[in-house]
């Protein structure tokens, strides 16, 4: 496709408007933690990045600092972001050469920044535009593929691509276009697989539809179907909701994006991944049991969203003594969706959403719940753990026209236990363990008169985010 100066000014308006919060993801507080920062990116998510600065920081807060590090000290701080023997010496002789050139303070000029060391081109675009609003065009993975594969640029090497864009876009864009880019690359234009359906610019790329060869995987991508393409407007949101939330529950993370709620996530649990682009986005602190207090505090949240089956009471205790606000929801039953969903909606500031799942589920609980076939929900292998009649899991088994068996909570069973429930369906959900075809041949020699079923796991425990296409999975069951 051939871009004219009016298809340049349409594209720049969608992703204007598909991505109103794009910003440097590198937490930074002046110039001289961006640089570091920058330098520690590489070959290293951005959100692993933020979770190590801060103690960076708190130990090396200026060029002077840096200057006089010890090497062993310096590598153990930064040694989660990847090549950290080659990062920390470019770190220590980033603050050496910033005493010794510029009186310890980071130069705004292109060909001094550029000089120091671990930074050259690319780093210092980012700082240059990110720090000093100086206008330059890093291009990064993302933007190199997001550009080729729209056509903007044919070019070989990022800083080809860098000429093209420079050359097509007025240069008091290029700070904004770059963050632009490198949201579209993360969220929609994925490496291995691009959302081509939920793309703002698909009728603008000819990748995308299926009329040229990806310059980034060298394939012919397949064009979304028309159907796919049909996306309901997205509900308004209250604007006094809480900005900065923090989920320690993944399905409350999926159900929050779903929501159109993702530009106020800051932080997740590291169970947390979906939507994959999650990962890459939002800096994890630790896990659910787990999770990292001090992390969470860094990111000054103004909610933490928890489960109380899911997140101890130790956690809400902790967050409690350090003044951070939180909501925990109880979600034991299929029905307490409905009120976790209501709670959520006041909460978020997402009535509209929150109405509208509710109505969805309501539309497919049966209106008396009826003993079906004895089933038994198989969570985990070595040993053997069910989920009990008291569980969400068990619940959306009982709705979906089954009785639940066994003893209640998550109890270990031994294969004699199982042989004493005989059950008459043995499902085998393929989250929290992977259960595949060998487990079930495995029940299906030890429980010859049990029918055996893999499901999806996903659908069967991520309550809230996928409480519908667990009972719709189910169903079908003969």
């Amino acid at each position: 496709m051939r871009w004219t100066k009016a298809k340049l000014g349409e594209l720049q308006k969608r992703l204007k408007t598909a991505y109103p919060d794009a910003r440097c993801a590198l937490d930074h507080r002046d110039p001289f933690q961006l640089v570091v920062a920058t330098i520690l990116s590489a070959q290293c998510t951005d959100a692993r990045v933020n979770l190590t600065t801060p103690a960076l920081f708190k130990r090396y807060p200026d060029a002077a600092a840096l200057s006089k590090a010890n090497l062993p000290e310096l590598e153990g701080l930064i040694r989660s972001t990847g090549f950290y023997r080659n990062k920390a010496k470019s770190l220590l002789g980033l603050g050496q050469a910033l005493m010794s050139r510029h009186h310890g303070e980071v130069p705004n000029d292109p060909n001094a920044l550029a000089a120091l060391p671990g930074v050259g081109q690319k780093t210092a675009n980012v700082v240059l535009a990110n720090a000093f609003g100086v206008p330059a065009l890093a291009v990064d993975t993302h933007i190199f593929r997001v550009a080729r594969r729209l056509g903007l640029s044919t070019a070989k090497t990022p800083e080809k691509v860098e000429e093209d864009l420079c050359r097509l876009f007025p240069e008091c864009d290029w700070i904004e276009l770059h963050h632009q880019l490198i949201f579209h690359g993360r969220r929609t234009c994925d490496a291995r697989k691009p959302d081509c359906a939920a793309c703002p610019l698909l009728d603008l790329c000819d990748v995308g539809r299926g009329k040229a060869f990806d310059p980034h995987s060298g394939l012919r991508l397949l064009p979304p179907k028309a159907s796919a393409l049909l996306q309901p407007p997205a509900p308004s949101l209250q604007s006094d909701a809480p900005q900065r939330i923090i989920s320690l529950v993944p399905s409350v993370t999926e159900l929050l994006v779903d929501w159109g709620l993702a530009t106020r996530l800051v932080g997740r649990t590291r169970y947390c991944i979906a939507p994959k682009w999650i990962r890459m986005a939002i800096p994890a602190v630790g896990g659910t049991k787990d999770p990292d207090l001090d992390a969470i505090e860094a990111l000054a949240p103004d909610l933490v969203i928890l489960e109380k089956d899911e997140n101890p009471k130790r956690v809400a205790d902790a967050l409690t003594e350090r003044g951070i606000p939180w909501v925990a929801l109880e979600v034991k039953t299929v029905r307490d969706c409905l009120v976790a969903w209501k709670e959520l909606g006041e909460a978020m500031g997402a009535r509209e959403q929150a109405a509208s799942r509710i109505t969805a589920l309501k539309a497919l609980l049966p209106k008396r719940v009826k003993r079906g076939p004895r089933a038994l929900t198989l969570v985990w292998r070595d040993p053997w753990v069910a989920a009990g009649p008291d569980t969400y899991v068990s619940d959306l088994v009982r709705q979906a026209g089954y009785t639940p068996i066994g003893p209640d909570r998550y109890p270990r069973l031994t294969e004699a236990d199982l042989l004493l429930l005989d059950p008459a369906l043995v499902l085998l959900p393929t989250e929290p363990y992977r259960f595949n075809a060998r487990h079930a041949a495995e029940l299906r020699r030890l429980l010859p008169r049990a029918r055996v079923e893999i499901v999806d796991g996903q659908a069967m425990t991520w309550y809230l985010s996928r409480t519908e296409e667990g009972l719709r999975c189910l169903r079908p069951l003969p």
